[in-house]
């Protein structure tokens, strides 16, 4: 049996421990949930392709479970209503974003003519559509590309955000699989990650 001394000591031992456990967990909730700080700047080489149904093109951002972050840039065609007319353009795209319910804010935040063929980049400012920071974690970019109807390309790639600064190459997958056939209209896709900037 233990002493009433021994019973002091013995209260206070796990009330110390109680109180470093629960300290533990306060951290890593706030870790977890911490705002991400920097940019992430993706890049890639568009082509034009002369033809008609292309060159239409999304890139957007989605969490590492697939949920959807932001649109970065839509072309014209698409974003203001074309994929109404025609399914075919971009249709990951909107239906990952919801894109029948954005608001026109939104719409013209993102939209713009076809971007010129070459190198183009775009900058993320880690915050989701409705302009509140992302939480430091592992996203997902993506960048849809209609090359001839129903011909496309996804490219994606995950990148690591809140921390070190590091680098993503992203990898294509294409719809059909011999769509390429019909022309490339993206290559060299990458995200970058800065913390500073």
């Amino acid at each position: 049996m233990l002493t009433i001394a021994g019973r002091i000591i013995m209260r206070a031992f796990l009330n110390i421990i109680f109180l470093l456990v629960f300290i533990c967990m306060v951290g890593i909730s706030f870790s977890a949930g911490q705002e991400s700080s920097g940019t992430v700047t993706i890049t890639y080489v568009l082509h034009r392709i002369p033809t008609i149904a292309s060159n239409q093109i999304a890139v957007w951002i989605e969490n590492k479970d697939g949920g959807y972050v932001k649109t970065l840039f839509a072309t014209q065609f698409a974003a203001r209503g074309g994929f109404k007319k025609r399914p075919q353009a971009l249709p990951e795209w909107v239906k990952t974003s919801d894109w029948e319910h954005r608001s026109q804010a939104e719409v013209d935040a993102v939209s713009g003519a076809t971007q010129q063929a070459g190198t183009n980049e775009l900058v993320w400012d880690l915050t989701e559509s409705t302009g509140k920071p992302v939480a430091a974690g592992t996203y997902v970019y993506k960048i849809e590309g209609i090359i001839y109807w129903e011909n496309r390309v996804l490219w994606q790639g995950r990148i690591n955000v809140g921390g070190e600064g590091n680098t993503s190459i992203a990898e294509a997958t294409y719809f059909p699989q011999n769509a390429t056939e019909k022309g490339v209209l993206l290559e060299q896709v990458k995200a970058v990650y800065d913390p500073q900037r």
